[in-house]
């Protein structure tokens, strides 16, 4: 660089900054901490905090300028991480928040007494807190289905239900939706179905079809419990899971009400946004 004009450091993009910075030296000014991003060696940007001051001599005329730039990559990267972060944060608040505002009204909804609403209402929040809990141990970078499952089914006795899959990790969304219908079948199970009985029971089981995207194909299904028939109305665990899992996982589902107990099929693409690697069965 010795003998060479100081504009070599400077992309092309930048070259209109050095004029000014030279225009308040002249002036006698000092700049401080002045952000911009100037060129290694090799020609690749580097982002940098620069501070300049004008050198005098003894008559107080300026004769030259002491200029100090620091790196500040780290510190640059660091700040767009937080930003991001904050983000998605914001995104996710807010996503939550329209859960819990549609899962308010329809527990709320008239011809439900309070108590039994509250009840609902409470249970529904606590499956989605888990379901929190479980991301937020995993840094919100996904979690895996069997550990989604089994975070559902804590609160039963783990003998009544018969679970087998691959391991598959799901996004944060499909995650919270797949918790939110589980909880719905596991709480319609205890009340109506399978859990009902002391002899019910309760296969979840998964496996992923080949295809061009890999489908993902998962089964709820009771046995033992009391006789089943379709509802003649459909409450709000039931759209939950049909429309609501369904939207969210960009595949189907379906609830049939067979004699021996309730089914619940799911067929959804696995998307390049799960995790890769798992073996297709």
């Amino acid at each position: 660089m010795v003998g060479r004009p100081i504009t070599v450091l400077i992309p092309e993009d930048r070259q209109d900054e050095e004029p000014r910075i030279l225009e308040r030296l002249r002036r006698g000014e000092r700049v401080d901490h002045f952000e911009t991003v100037r060129q290694r060696k090799d020609g690749s940007p580097v982002e940098i905090s620069l501070t300049i001051s004008p050198v005098k001599d003894a008559q107080g005329e300026i004769v030259g300028a002491s200029k100090i730039a620091r790196d500040i990559t780290d510190r640059k990267r660091a700040e767009r991480l937080q930003q991001t972060l904050v983000h998605e944060l914001n995104h996710r608040v807010k996503n939550t928040l329209a859960t819990v505002q549609a899962i308010a009204r329809q527990s709320f909804r008239s011809g439900l007494l309070d108590s039994r609403a509250r009840e609902i209402f409470e249970a529904r929040l606590q499956a989605l807190s888990r379901a929190h809990d479980l991301l937020t141990r995993e840094n919100w970078d996904g979690a895996g289905i069997a550990a989604v499952v089994a975070q559902v089914l804590a609160p039963y006795q783990r003998q009544r239900f018969e679970i087998g899959g691959p391991e598959l990790r799901l996004t944060p969304r499909v995650a919270l939706a797949l918790t939110l219908a589980l909880h719905e079948l596991a709480t319609n199970a205890a009340k109506y179905g399978a859990l009902s009985a002391p002899m019910g029971r309760v296969a979840i089981t998964w496996t992923v079809r080949p295809g061009d995207p890999p489908q993902l194909a998962l089964r709820w299904q009771e046995h033992g419990g009391p006789p089943v028939s379709p509802p003649a109305q459909k409450g709000f665990g039931s759209r939950l899971i049909e429309r609501s899992l369904a939207l969210e996982l960009a595949g189907e589902v379906h609830i049939t009400y067979e004699p021996s107990g309730l089914v619940c099929d799911v067929s959804a693409p696995v998307p390049a946004a799960w995790e890769n690697g798992v073996e297709a069965t």
